[in-house]
């Protein structure tokens, strides 16, 4: 579907469609999990409206960015989360695997959890990444890595939107393969970080909680969305007004 400037997929089998063709030769590319603060970046910043436009796909990771974009296009819509999507696939040993970024430690801790629902781990491997700029990763060592390893997944945790830009500097580098930016996925799978299942409707009320464990982070993820949703509803809403001209 487009909308709000680039293509968002909402409807799940067709995302697991785009993923399950990782494994053809020919694929690589990069999916990115859409926040609140990811489309409030988009709006404000054409270098990554641009990021968001060019990605294999984009899955929408907010309930109030499947809340708005419902009420927009009236359907139901519902996000598929980076948690969500990291804990169907990392158990299934179809796919060779990659957890690119975060610490050895993380990996471990994820590989024994991974080991003791599914029996094994051949199928997952973990590069790690310096700390760097965007701009100083050595992006055709990293690639060689990849290559070594024939990765069709490859799980990226950087933060956003380090982990965005990354994967946009390095999809021209990949043979094949699709990269996922899924930021603190790989906590909530662990239980470190909490996956509330309170919401109203489609919109998840997680911030709420973790307004309490992480205040300083998210009352700047809550700012920027109630600065930048509602131009970001008036702009959409007057697309949707010209594409009903245009068909009529």
């Amino acid at each position: 579907m487009r909308i709000f400037g680039f293509d968002m997929e909402f409807d799940h089998d067709k995302l697991r469609d785009k993923i399950a063709a990782s494994k053809k030769k020919d694929v690589r590319g990069y999916i990115c999990v859409v926040d609140g603060p990811s489309l409030a970046r988009s709006y404000k910043s054409p270098s990554f409206l641009k990021l968001l436009q060019e990605a294999y796909a984009n899955t929408c990771d907010g309930g109030s960015i499947a809340s708005m974009a419902s009420h927009l296009r009236k359907k139901k819509l519902k996000a598929f989360t980076g948690p969500e999507i990291f804990s169907e696939y990392i158990t299934n040993t179809k796919f060779k695997q990659i957890l690119l970024g975060n610490t050895e430690e993380k990996y471990i801790q994820v590989k024994k959890k991974v080991e003791r629902l599914s029996g094994s781990t051949d199928h997952l491997h973990y590069i790690p990444l310096p700390f760097a700029s965007v701009e100083d990763f050595d992006y055709a060592s990293i690639s060689k890595q990849i290559a070594a390893i024939d990765a069709d997944l490859i799980w990226v945790s950087l933060g956003a939107p380090k982990q965005e830009y990354f994967m946009q500097r390095l999809q021209p580098y990949l043979q094949r393969g699709v990269m996922l930016g899924v930021g603190a996925a790989f906590s909530f799978y662990l239980g470190e970080l909490k996956d509330y299942k309170f919401k109203i409707g489609e919109t998840r009320l997680n911030w709420i909680f973790r307004l309490f464990t992480e205040p300083r982070k998210q009352f700047k993820r809550v700012s920027t969305i109630i600065r930048y949703y509602p131009a970001i509803y008036c702009k959409e809403k007057k697309v949707n007004a010209t594409r009903e001209d245009c068909r009529h």
